[in-house]
């Protein structure tokens, strides 16, 4: 793994018609240049090549005065063996703020997502992107996973060799490095950040992970157990909208008030205690309870996936309050995709659906495969510490009614952290901050958008860790309310005056549920 590393950051480049030297005096330091157009062309000529183990080339380099509100910027266009295509936008001139930014991707990726990156363009980052290795659906049938090497691309290999490579792209174009260098992602680029962060230490100051979705766990045990609750064989649906409808509003009922005030939010979903049996009917065909097949259902979707043993195999189920996410058709999806082209050695035959994962049996079979594209290999901690002590600042964000990703994925991930590497010290480098009522990484009638680029560039730059970061949630154009989003442990709570919409009458606190050892013990359970 570090060979090619190794190659990368060392090796010279080497150009066709145009050298280094002559590249350098073409573009001016700031980016400026009397031809932009020609000095962005120049950049098709680069010649990555030789690069070891992670040969590229430049497919194009063109320059756009449409996107990114009319400011012109430099777009480079190309490939990293054997198919990672990516895409790099750098600002000309001044506009370049000294800094780059790559963006992770979403679900099997197969396509480079330029519109995750489209706030830090517009702030003046040299902004880059990339499809994982792969071209496919996002959400449906990796069939490019019968290639060993495409499904090692899509662990970790292609976030790492991009932002080498990208990153040699920006400074032939400006004649320097940049100053800073920053990862963000959510969902499948969640789990890339937190991979960048302890497989690639040096090449970023500053990662955000948002719910971090570790494909084995996720994909070849969570979506599977999850579709299996809410479908029945035939395709139809367990729980209907009217069902959940009635469901989350129990739950809401009996739980809302526990942080302190009912807005409609569950600010810690741990410390509600309602039990699904309340809404058993008595009889058949009623529209205001559930039947023994919904209950049974309910029950196991909050518990989680477990063995015919009772052995947990993963965190956690769904959190109390997510039940308005509990759609089915992509995590249907994504949990077939999983087990027909990604999860074992050799892919099942055509015939293979979800019924026919054994939870038992076929748990053990993912391993191989969950060490190369989860951030932790299963049975293994994570380690940060190469992160931690080269100065990188790490910001994690989750959402608490996430029905995608458990959010108790990662406060079990936070607090080995924090076992591993001190209690005390993870937060001088590494916070975590929850966000009440929030789906998986968007969405959800609670507060919802907020900015973690701002707060994490205060934090490697000028050493100001956040404190506080106000989440927003609007609603037909205008603000609803807001609430601050504190490091945990702490979470909201209302100090009991004033507007409970105003994120002003809100302080931090810790909960009962929070406790000082939060690892949760299951089958794949650090050994060490």
């Amino acid at each position: 793994m570090r060979r090619w590393i190794t190659g990368l950051v060392g090796t010279a480049f080497w150009m066709g018609a145009v050298s280094t030297s002559a590249l350098a005096q073409a573009i001016e330091p700031s980016g400026a240049s009397t031809d932009r157009a020609a000095a962005c062309s120049a950049l098709a000529r680069l010649d990555l090549t030789r690069t070891a183990d992670a040969p590229a080339t430049i497919l194009s380099a063109t320059l756009d005065e449409v996107a990114n509100g009319g400011k012109p910027f430099c777009k480079v266009n190309g490939v990293i063996m054997p198919q990672i295509q990516f895409e790099v936008r750098l600002p000309l001139g001044e506009a370049w703020n000294g800094r780059y930014f790559q963006t992770g991707c979403g679900g099997f990726c197969g396509a480079v997502p330029v519109e995750n990156f489209a706030d830090a363009q517009r702030m003046g980052f040299a902004v880059a992107a990339q499809n994982m290795g792969h071209v496919g659906s996002v959400l449906n049938d990796p069939l490019w996973g019968e290639s060993p090497q495409m499904r090692r691309d899509y662990g970790r290999r292609s976030s790492e060799v991009v932002a080498v490579t990208a990153k040699k792209v920006v400074e032939a174009f400006y004649g320097r490095a940049p100053a800073y260098s920053y990862f963000r992602g959510c969902s499948t680029g969640g789990r890339e950040a937190l991979s960048i962060a302890q497989y690639l230490p040096e090449a970023f100051d500053g990662v955000i992970a948002g719910d971090p979705a570790f494909p084995a766990r996720q994909g070849g045990i969570a979506n599977l157990w999850d579709t299996r609750q809410l479908l029945r064989r035939d395709g139809s649906e367990v729980l209907p909208v009217p069902s959940l409808t009635l469901l989350h509003k129990a739950v809401m009922d009996r739980c809302d008030t526990l942080d302190g005030t009912a807005d409609g939010i569950l600010t810690d979903p741990r410390m509600c205690d309602f039990d699904v049996r309340t809404l058993a009917c008595a009889g058949e065909g009623q529209a205001d309870c559930l039947d023994a097949e919904q209950v049974l259902a309910v029950q196991r979707l909050y518990d989680g996936p477990r063995n015919s043993a009772g052995r947990r195999l993963a965190p956690s189920g769904r959190m109390f309050g997510s039940e308005l996410s509990w759609e089915t058709k992509a995590r249907a999806g994504l949990a077939e995709g999983y087990v027909r082209f990604l999860a074992f050695d050799q892919n099942p035959g055509p015939d293979y659906t979800i019924w026919d994962f054994d939870f038992d049996r076929d748990v053990e079979r993912l391993e191989t495969w969950a060490a190369v594209y989860d951030s932790v290999a299963p049975y293994a901690a994570p380690d940060l510490t190469a992160f931690e002590a080269r100065g990188g600042k790490l910001i994690i964000y989750h959402g608490f009614a996430d029905a995608t990703v458990s959010p108790v994925n990662m406060i079990d991930f936070y607090a080995h952290i924090r076992h591993h590497q001190g209690t005390d010290a993870v937060g001088d480098w590494a916070r975590l901050f929850m966000v009440p009522g929030m789906f998986h990484c968007r969405g959800g009638d609670a507060p919802n958008q907020f900015d973690m680029l701002e707060p994490i560039m205060a934090w490697v730059e000028r050493d100001q860790a956040p404190d506080r970061i106000v989440a927003t949630q609007i609603a037909d154009g205008q603000v609803r309310r807001t609430l601050p989003l504190t490091p945990y442990p702490q979470l909201p709570r209302y100090t009991g005056q004033g507007d409970v919409n105003d994120a002003a009458n809100w302080t931090g606190a810790t909960t009962q549920a929070a406790q000082a050892d939060e690892r949760v013990d299951w089958n794949w359970a650090p050994r060490n």
